[in-house]
């Protein structure tokens, strides 16, 4: 992947570089190429060099990721995300490190998000490492956790299966203080009222006192007017402590 890390500094800009470390206040390098590009150069690395079988796409991965640059992690995630279905259950462990290595949502929407939760969708078993994220204090891991969740139940013939839980999982981390945890949980119940919007909302009414406005924000932008009213209804006989700004 030598070609790729060349061709990502090649392709950088001081100014995109210095604006994205700011807004991501980030600690890494930043070459300044968006993403658009980045999955660009990822597609056309990935034709030169054919697809990649498991053990050249994790060699891959691992020298995408070390160096301490955020285009090319940015690159490696893209990689394992053209290859999820190259990926196996145990793999979980290596979206693990490289998730307690991200300390960014950037990196962490994509490798949970993206990759680890396609391959929840495809491997089942990796439900129960999920779940464990979910109940870690560390916000990314725990934000990982709840993403994991998008894919499955953004797919109608796996919610049945995978929204119970989620509702096990999610209950608990309603009253979580951080910003990046409630919006998660907010981002994949929005996904899930796309396709089933009464489960989300038989599910929601009654935690909506619970919930933080952030995460009540996001649930209902798909719900029709009835149920949305209903839910902020509920959500404002909330203890005052859930409340967020």
């Amino acid at each position: 992947m030598d070609d790729l890390t060349k061709a990502l500094r090649e392709s950088g800009d001081p100014r995109t570089a210095e604006q994205t470390r700011r807004y991501l206040k980030s600690t890494l390098h930043h070459h300044g190429v968006r993403m658009p590009t980045i999955r660009t150069l990822v597609a056309e690395a990935t034709r030169t060099h054919g697809p990649l079988d498991h053990p050249h796409l994790l060699s891959c991965t691992r020298a995408l990721w070390r160096p301490e640059v955020h285009e090319t992690r940015i690159a490696a995630a893209v990689l394992l995300e053209r290859h999820v279905d190259v990926l196996k259950a145990e793999d979980t462990a290596l979206l693990e490190d490289l998730l307690r290595d991200s300390d960014t949502w950037a990196l962490v929407d994509l490798l949970a998000g993206s990759v680890a939760s396609r391959l929840l969708l495809r491997e089942p078993t990796t439900l129960d490492t999920y779940r464990r994220w979910a109940t870690e204090e560390d916000q990314w891991i725990r934000r990982s956790g709840i993403l994991t969740f998008l894919v499955p139940l953004s797919t109608p013939a796996a919610f049945p299966h995978h929204w119970p839980a989620f509702t096990r999982t999610a209950a608990p981390l309603l009253t979580d203080p951080r910003f990046f945890v409630r919006k998660a949980l907010g981002w994949v119940l929005r996904q899930a009222s796309r396709k089933h919007p009464a489960e989300v909302y038989d599910w929601f009414l009654p935690h909506a006192a619970d919930a933080s406005g952030i995460t009540v924000r996001e649930t209902i932008r798909h719900l029709d007017p009835a149920r949305s009213e209903a839910i902020l209804k509920a959500h404002k006989q909330q203890k005052p402590q859930v409340k967020d700004s």
